[in-house]
């Protein structure tokens, strides 16, 4: 029978690093606690984009909506009667046919109205949102308003 050899070298032994405490369960309670975290921030300052988003381009558009309110009050105020001896002031008819046709070519809808040598224009629309669908906002309204005032002008001076 072989001899029994004597072995004078320890065993081959792995440290085995201490485990951390993270709360109770040595952090097993709370694995992926910040993922839940993240993902309701990320939510949260998703909507926070979408708002600044969608009301900078509806704050955009209504100043869209005013410009072309002006537009057509300066358009229908291109339409005077003059007659001789009286100050020139806006054929009403013809006034408010040029500002309702200046509307009708954009994207929004109005009327207009001509009263004592003033045109008015007052048109709506709507902002079709980006982002705010998300929360069930898809349109915000808009509206804006113009006026344009005949003035007669003869050599420089208002008559």
């Amino acid at each position: 029978m072989p001899s029994p050899e004597v072995s004078t070298t320890r065993p081959n032994r792995r440290a085995i690093p201490a485990r951390r405490a993270w709360g109770s369960g040595g952090g097993r309670g709370e694995r992926g606690a910040i993922s839940v975290w993240v993902s309701m921030s990320l939510v949260a300052f998703m909507i926070c984009v979408g708002i600044g988003v969608d009301f900078a381009g509806q704050a955009t558009a209504e100043q869209h909506a005013r410009a072309v309110a002006a537009e057509a009050a300066r358009a229908g105020g291109q339409f005077l009667q003059v007659q001789p001896g009286l100050r020139p002031r806006p054929d009403v008819y013809a006034a408010t046919q040029a500002a309702q046709a200046y509307v009708a070519g954009s994207d929004f809808t109005g009327d207009a109205t001509v009263q004592a040598g003033t045109i008015r224009v007052s048109v709506t629309g709507t902002y079709q949102c980006q982002f705010l669908g998300i929360i069930g906002i898809n349109t915000l309204p808009l509206h804006g308003d113009g006026a344009a005032t005949v003035i007669p002008v003869i050599a420089g001076e208002e008559a």
